[in-house]
């Protein structure tokens, strides 16, 4: 495919990407469902195709993140033509219909579209429901660190970081639980008295995550920190390695390699 080039995706057979009600008062809240469902899908595969190229190429294409105002939406017939406040972005024609932009400079093999759509499928078939969403975050976070936004891609992936961090520590207790372990004990183990620092040395000590981890997630949570708390602006290396590290995790979460390439570009003075 030529980089620039328009991939479609048909949400036909994708029920959460489809109205459920046409009118009514449930209009409204069917249509937001259905698009913020297209948009999540569209952004998780942009992390999907970014993860594919780094790998069979060494070559990150850049991440995107859409909003529900750059969708296009074909009509039902060809006669329809296209829809949607997306056409904002295709200069128009002098003679109608829309100029689409067209990059030439490189195409994306097809073994990496393949490889893409493949891990798209097994992320939005997993088992556990929140596979898509992080996989979307994780696309989030890297859109971030590629715009420059270091302070808002550091925490978008610590986010990711933390919730498989206290999924991780929810599956230990479950694992331990036997019947002196009543629900107020456990309740105990998941409040706030059990923060990230104090779970990750735990699940560190119990051989659930290993030493490079706990450092990595040490590093990650004192930028986070030192940002939320005193506004001191992570560096790029700071963002570079939590996005690493959150996709080093979420890859060892849902049993599929995903990876982000840190690589920046800047202009000179």
């Amino acid at each position: 495919m030529r980089q620039g080039g328009l991939v479609v995706f048909d949400f036909a057979e994708y029920p959460a990407g489809i109205m459920s009600v046409t009118g009514g008062p449930e209009y409204f809240g069917s249509l937001m469902r259905a698009t913020q469902a297209r948009v999540k899908l569209i952004n998780a595969f942009s992390l999907c195709l970014h993860s594919s190229r780094s790998m069979n190429e060494n070559l990150g294409t850049d991440t995107f993140q859409i909003r529900h105002r750059d969708l296009v939406h074909p009509g039902a017939e060809s006669s329809e033509g296209m829809g949607g406040l997306g056409l904002q972005g295709f200069p128009p024609m002098v003679n109608g219909g829309y100029l689409r932009e067209r990059h030439r400079h490189g195409v994306v093999p097809e073994i990496s579209l393949s490889r893409a759509f493949e891990t798209l499928d097994f992320v939005v078939q997993h088992e556990s429901d929140k596979a898509l969403d992080l996989v979307t975050l994780l696309n989030d976070a890297a859109t971030l660190y590629g715009n420059h936004q270091f302070h808002s891609s550091l925490i978008t992936a610590w986010t990711l970081c933390e919730t498989i961090l206290q999924h991780k520590w929810s599956s230990y207790i479950e694992a331990q639980a036997h019947s002196e372990v009543k629900s107020v004990r456990r309740q105990k183990l998941t409040g706030r008295d059990f923060t990230a620092s104090v779970v990750s040395e735990v699940l560190e000590l119990a051989g659930a995550i290993n030493k490079d981890t706990l450092t990595a997630l040490d590093k990650a949570r004192k930028a986070r920190n030192a940002w939320m708390h005193s506004i001191k602006s992570p560096v790029y290396g700071d963002a570079s390695d939590c996005l690493v590290l959150a996709a080093a995790m979420l890859s060892e979460n849902i049993g599929r390699e995903v990876r982000v390439n840190v690589g920046l570009s800047a202009t000179g003075f």
